[in-house]
């Protein structure tokens, strides 16, 4: 049972490297798909507004993670 376990932790790691990264993606795909139609904006304003967030979120998280190899964390 113990390597079952393991076998599903890794698993789920291959997908979700950092938890806050994912939670951010999705509470944000979840603002644009429910929030943004109501602003009244367009198809494409409201993807452009899905990727830019997105790749805020991963310049974030990727500065964070640089800082801690920095760090020796």
């Amino acid at each position: 049972m113990k390597t079952v376990v393991t076998i599903l932790r890794e698993l789920v790691g291959l997908f979700v490297d950092d938890g806050s990264l994912a939670a951010g993606a999705l509470i944000w795909a979840v603002i644009c798909g429910w929030g943004l139609p109501l602003l009244g904006l367009g198809p494409r304003a409201q993807a452009a507004l899905l990727v830019l967030g997105l790749a805020a979120l991963l310049l974030e998280n990727t500065l964070r993670a640089s800082s801690r190899v920095r760090r020796g964390e």
